[in-house]
């Protein structure tokens, strides 16, 4: 008779209290010492690249030991959840979010099919309504959570494809503005759209999508016999934070008979404002809109969000039966669950985490104001950034923020020396900006994001800005 053996992989009670005290320890104590980091990390040592490259041993070692060496891993990496990282998009990390992620992991429950965990489908598809009708969409609508933007576009694009060129894929044209983000080539691309039928639209002096170009490319592939499938505009682009002409692209979209996509992956959720809402005019016409909640409402990396108008669409698009999942397909009518997703059949997703709860507990514990107070503090922010850079005359500050990314260089300086001048303030290491090219030039970007940035980390960064402008002077 075989014995019964104790499973090292369980723990007691005690264990897992025990276990869970030490890692929140470590957790509170390096969320509390963000303000102190330095904005892009402590030097990498090769002791600690060592110790996290061992490989997993045969027998168990000591939570303490396996935590000092994560606690060492974290040091040198970017302090993105930090006041001071103003680089690319920030992302806060809200503490809340983490507790619901932890919490949400524990318990490891199914939700890609409605009739695994009921109650935990309604929850998330709660929120996913209240992001619908945020930005005005119909009841037929349908959010997902996402990974990322990323996915969230690939989604969106893979559904345009299907609804306007299914089976004819090899004629498919998309149309993505020349400060679009890169990931909605890459969609289109593994949508399977020939690399030859991405059309990149030109810009203007605003650095927003030419409309005449767009109209001038949809007419010349339509009468070369090609489909144009989706036009893909921006709400806050990441390189400058512009806002696209979203209600007139809207109106070309419709007169051409093609998909409207808005990546809002940065700036979509600034709808929670007024002056977000005005400035994002027209995204509420849009088939389908990305949106990044891991960015605009500060809660931790790999939280992305889809919105498209069809809920039916995604599942025309998505949708693959299997015989092994038959027994817990839908619901019957009289069934109480009726008219909640099943969401494997509405992304390319089958196995899915529980994504809802890491939004659903900070919107409910904190109130959807408080989220709404903070991005208005950040273009609030934005603008005193501006005004202050653009009234030295040190800088060159050609564009004023649609929202809080603002974008400047040296005045009369090469691209060696802007570059120069980016390593001279992030070497304060107080704060942290990064650069990016914008018709053929080198700009520095000032991105204001974080749940942890006010106004005193900005006024620091603007005063390190300013001295090391000032250097330059003597030279």
């Amino acid at each position: 008779m075989t014995r019964p053996r104790t499973n090292p992989l369980e723990l007691s009670g005690e264990q897992m209290r025990l276990a869970t005290q030490r890692v929140l320890d470590l957790l509170i104590e390096m969320t509390e010492g963000n303000h102190r980091c330095p904005a892009s990390g402590g030097d990498l040592s090769a002791g600690c690249l060592k110790d996290v490259s061992r490989p997993p041993a045969e027998g168990p070692r000591e939570l303490d030991d396996l935590l000092k060496i994560v606690r060492a891993a974290v040091d040198p990496s970017y302090q993105s959840a930090g006041p001071g990282y103003m680089a690319y998009i920030p992302s806060g990390g809200i503490f809340t979010s983490a507790l619901a992620e932890f919490l949400a992991c524990g318990l490891n429950r199914y939700t890609g099919k409605v009739k695994t965990a009921p109650a935990l489908v309604a929850l998330e598809e709660s929120v996913l309504r209240w992001i619908c009708d945020l930005f005005g969409f119909p009841a037929e609508s349908q959010a997902l959570l996402t990974s990322g933007g990323s996915m969230a576009n690939l989604i969106a694009l893979t559904t345009a494809r299907t609804v306007h060129a299914d089976g004819q894929v090899d004629r498919a044209t998309l149309y993505i503005g020349d400060q679009g983000h890169g990931s909605l080539a890459k969609a289109a691309r593994t949508a399977g759209i020939s690399r030859d039928h991405i059309r990149v639209i030109r810009s203007d002096s605003a650095l927003q999508l030419d409309t005449e170009h767009l109209k001038d490319c949809l007419t010349a592939d339509r009468d070369a016999g090609l489909i144009p499938v989706c036009i893909c505009a921006t709400a806050g682009t990441t390189n400058s934070g512009t806002i696209d002409p979203l209600r007139e692209i809207a109106g070309i979209a419709r007169q051409f008979q093609v998909w409207f996509h808005v990546d809002g992956a940065y700036g979509g959720l600034f709808q929670l404002t007024e002056r977000g809402r005005r400035r994002l005019t027209g995204i509420e016409r849009a088939d389908s809109i990305t949106i990044d909640p891991h960015k605009t409402l500060f809660l931790p990396f790999g939280t992305g969000a889809v919105v498209v108008r069809s809920r039916e669409l995604l599942r025309r698009t998505f949708s693959e039966p299997a015989d092994y999942m038959h027994d817990i397909y839908g619901a019957s009518d009289l069934d109480i669950t009726a008219g909640l997703p099943d969401f494997d059949e509405l992304s390319p997703e089958l196995t899915r985490p529980f994504r809802g709860l890491r939004l659903w507990l900070p919107l409910h514990l904190h109130g959807v104001n408080a989220f709404a107070e903070q991005i208005n503090e950040k273009l609030d922010l934005a603008t005193i950034a501006f005004e202050r850079l653009a009234t030295d005359e040190c800088f060159e500050v050609p564009w004023s923020p649609d929202l809080s990314v603002v974008v400047f260089r040296l005045r009369g300086r090469d691209d060696d020396v802007q570059l120069d001048f980016l390593n001279r303030i992030n070497l304060t290491q107080r704060v942290l900006l990064s650069s990016t090219r914008i018709g053929g030039s080198i700009f520095l970007r000032l991105a204001i994001l974080s749940v942890r940035t006010h106004f005193d980390r900005v006024n620091e960064a603007l005063e390190i800005i300013s001295q090391a402008a000032r250097a330059y002077r003597s030279q």
